[in-house]
C-alpha cells in the first residue's frame, strides 16, 4: 500500500478539504496512534469519508494530529491529493 502523511498541529479553528480519487483512504490520528501505525502496531484512528472525490473535515484545535492517505495499486500518485486549509 501508498501512502503519504501531513501533519496537523492544533491551533485556530477551521476546516480542511481534501481532493482526492475515491478509492484513497483517509485518517485522521493522533501523535500516540500515528506512531504505533507507523510502526504496524494496533492503532485507533478516525476514518473519514470520501465521497465525489472530496473529504472535509473539522481540523482538530488541540494537540498534534496526522492526517495518512492510502492508496492502493500502482495507481497511487500524490499529484492527485490536494489539502486545503480553510479558517473558521
Amino acid at each position: 500500500m501508498n501512502q503519504i502523511q501531513h501533519k496537523i498541529r492544533g491551533s485556530h479553528p477551521g476546516f480542511i478539504g481534501i481532493e482526492l480519487p475515491n478509492d484513497y483512504n483517509v485518517l485522521l490520528l493522533d501523535e500516540a496512534n500515528f506512531n504505533a501505525y507507523r510502526l504496524n502496531g494496533r492503532y485507533y484512528a478516525q476514518n473519514l469519508e470520501v465521497k465525489d472525490s472530496y473529504c472535509h473535515f473539522k481540523k482538530p484545535v488541540d494537540g498534534s494530529w496526522h492526517l495518512v492517505v492510502e492508496g492502493k495499486g500502482h495507481t497511487f500518485s500524490a499529484e492527485n491529493i490536494h489539502i486545503i486549509y480553510k479558517a473558521a
